[in-house]
């Protein structure tokens, strides 16, 4: 079997090429939105009396999924805010590095093939999607076989029971069937032979966001009573290296526990959390919730797998939403063990990477200290590679030397860094602190400046190929700082942030009007000036699609096969055929649609959207034109029946206005509903029966994927 052709960017996936006009406006409708929500809330409980009140009952990392009501006092605002979108000035601009990636985009999306990112490199392989999908059911079938055809509504029923339990049924959502991808191992021995893979499983329950938060409080409490080195970050390793006394006489130890996630297994959760209870108290609900979140199964073309082992349905993914507060849990229970044998400050550890420091000890001791921690970890069923007596280690992105008590940055072979380039479409604050903020990043890691311009050249020519004329320096007062600082108590501020997506293309300056629109509208000595002004409602530019996610959506849409010709005549039910309301397209389903009404009175439109067949919301339309207890349903209904009243004659024209994909819990994304509020925005004024507080609205088409909502199917 041939290898699968490589394709090199010679660039970071994560550059931004300039977004299209209607993408554009379409992510600062979601912005938009997403402020005015939050603004609602904050004006609701602010008028009530309630200052601190956040919106009605907040869980932990579950946020209400209601609209907020509208509040009078923000009517302007909010309509100003639609004026802002709809009067978006745009220029053209371009550049040789936007050039490129416009180009690579173009043929990104137009190619056939599935591009599989590699696992540890910026490769990409054109794979044809049957081999993919070949290669991908070898890889699911070595370790998974298929699940019991009742599995997933058990699980689904437990997560409600949860979730009622917790008062999260309103807002958490059913286990999303995400299908499982792939990506290369090319930095593997024999690739081009065996086509090494990792199999990624992204479906994960949303109980996992609570486990998230349980976890994270076991371990935070664990850490303070046990005083153990578990470590969070390379600074932390440093201060732990530099409080070591007489590095000349001391020697490493460093190991690492292979495949640390999936080698977890139920039985060492368990003791893991027996081990906590002893020093914090855990509820035997809270243990119910932690075990549920594990409980994991895998999608791939409508077919539902489990794992072959012993374990069934336990699992720990490496996308699940508590995935790394697992792995503390598991490491605090390691460090447990292995501080009994090394000493309390001689061993720490960073995820499944372990250091422990040994003084003036012999070959012979240092052996059997060795064989104690594989013992030690082996009797959690966990294996591990361990290098002993060892004066200098690469650890994480360090260099640590006892020999010399130096530290110095590291990086893996065949690993050089590489930055968004100068002229991607970032925010013009995150492209302008790339050097600087590698300056602070080697200058922290260096423990002296000669070492700082050591390393420094690999990084300078990596700034370089991004565009970039500055070099980075080191900072000599930085280190200073670091000895003598002070941890702040930074006031905590309730500040609400307008995030609207950054576009070189822009000529309007919309953070500047933004904020001149706040300041017009609620002006000192205002009602709302208190809870709405420039220390509390603040804008900082977001980032739009990259090239990362370009070619995920790409990889998407050739597997579920919309590569095909979808332009199939949806076709119609009517009993005569010429009366069709849509020209023999009555059973088109998500579209959003436009109602043209003609009178005496003039043209009028009307903007709706079903997620289900257009014939059925005719019906409805319908009903509520012939039953007046309906009259109020629609802004369409209430003018129907303003001209029925006054006995005006009146024609109405239907046609499809756009088709776009309604709400699911895989992409959490409604473009059904988005385009709706596009096109009402781009309406005409004068003939426009909807109106613009429809901005802000709930997305009817994710009730159905609730917890509260879910029953199991019928066998």
């Amino acid at each position: 079997m041939d290898p699968p052709k490589r394709t090199d960017l010679n660039y970071s996936t994560k550059n931004i090429p300039t977004p299209s006009q209607e993408s554009y406006k379409a992510k600062l409708v979601d912005m938009v939105e997403s402020l005015l929500k939050r603004m609602r809330w904050k004006a609701f409980f602010f008028l009530r009396g309630d200052v601190n009140q956040d919106p009605p009952e907040e869980k932990p990392a579950f946020k209400t999924r209601r609209c907020p009501p509208q509040v009078p006092e923000l009517k302007n605002f909010e309509s100003d805010m639609a004026d802002l979108i709809e009067r978006i000035k745009f220029r053209p601009t371009t550049n040789g590095f936007q050039a490129t990636l416009k180009q690579d985009a173009k043929r990104i999306r137009q190619t056939k093939e599935v591009l599989v990112p590699a696992d540890k490199t910026r490769n990409l392989y054109a794979v044809d999607r049957d081999r993919y999908n070949k290669i991908l059911n070898e890889n699911i079938t070595k370790h998974y076989k298929l699940a019991p055809e009742r599995t997933y509504d058990q699980i689904n029923a437990d997560a409600k029971r949860i979730a009622e339990r917790h008062g999260i049924a309103d807002r958490a959502e059913c286990m999303a069937k995400t299908e499982a991808f792939l990506s290369m191992k090319d930095h593997k021995e024999n690739f081009q032979d065996k086509l090494p893979c990792r199999l990624i499983n992204p479906a994960k329950s949303e109980i996992g966001k609570l486990s998230k938060s349980l976890l994270a409080n076991i371990t935070r409490h664990l850490k303070a009573k046990l005083s153990l080195n578990q470590w969070h970050s390379t600074a932390e390793v440093l201060q732990w290296f530099t409080s070591i006394g007489q590095k000349e006489k001391c020697t490493f130890t460093v190991f690492d526990i292979c495949e640390f996630y999936p080698s977890i297994s139920e039985e060492l959760l368990q003791e893991s959390l027996e081990f906590a209870a002893r020093h914090v108290e855990i509820p035997t609900q809270h243990v119910e919730t932690i075990m549920h979140s594990r409980q994991s199964l895998l999608f791939d073309q409508s077919r539902t797998w489990m794992k072959k082992d012993g374990n069934g349905l336990f699992d720990v993914t490496m996308g699940c939403y508590d995935g790394a507060e697992v792995c503390e849990l598991v490491g605090i229970f390691a460090l447990s063990q292995l501080t009994k044998h090394l000493g309390m400050s001689s061993v720490g550890l960073y995820r499944d990477d372990g250091l422990a420091v040994s003084r003036n000890s012999s070959g012979s001791e240092a052996d059997r200290s060795r064989k104690e921690i594989i013992r030690i970890f082996n009797n959690m069923g966990l294996k591990i590679t361990i290098q002993a007596n060892v004066r200098t280690v690469n650890y994480l992105d360090v260099t640590l030397d006892l020999q010399t008590g130096k530290h110095y940055p590291y990086r893996k072979p065949n690993n050089d860094p590489v930055y968004i380039h100068s002229k991607s479409n970032h925010p013009p604050n995150i492209i302008r602190d790339i050097p600087a903020s590698i300056s602070r990043r080697i200058t922290d890691l260096s423990c002296d400046e000669e070492s700082f311009h050591t390393a420094a050249p690999i990084y300078n020519r990596a700034l370089k190929a991004s565009g970039y004329k500055e070099e980075i320096s080191h900072l000599h007062e930085r280190k200073e700082q670091q000895a003598t600082k002070r941890r702040r108590k930074n006031r905590k501020r309730q500040i609400i942030w307008f995030n609207p997506p950054y576009n070189d293309n822009v000529r309007t300056d919309v953070a500047r009007t933004f904020l001149r629109i706040l300041a017009r509208n609620f002006p000192k000595g205002s009602k709302l000036h208190k809870i709405f002004n420039a220390s509390t409602v603040k804008v900082s530019y977001s980032c739009t699609q990259n090239i990362a996610s370009i070619i995920k959506s790409h990889n998407q849409r050739i597997l579920r096969g919309a590569t095909q010709q979808q332009d199939k005549h949806p076709g119609c039910n009517c009993r005569v055929r010429d009366s069709c309301p849509l020209s023999g397209n009555c059973l088109e389903a998500s579209i959003v649609y436009k109602a043209t009404v003609a009178s005496a009175r003039g043209e009028k439109e009307y903007i709706g959207l079903t997620e289900h067949s257009f014939k059925e919301r005719f019906n409805s339309h319908q009903s509520s034109f012939r039953h007046e207890k309906y009259r109020h349903n629609t802004e369409l209904s209430k003018y129907v029946w303003a001209l029925k009243d006054d006995a005006v004659p009146f024609t109405i024209g239907w046609r499809v206005h756009q088709r776009a994909q309604a709400y699911n819990n895989k992409s959490r994304k409604c473009y059904l509903c988005r385009a709706e509020k596009m096109a009402i925005l781009h309406a005409d004024k004068h003939k426009a029966l909807n109106k613009r507080s429809e901005l802000v609205s709930k997305c009817r088409h994710e009730n159905k994927f609730y917890l509260k909502n879910f029953f199991p199917s019928v066998p």
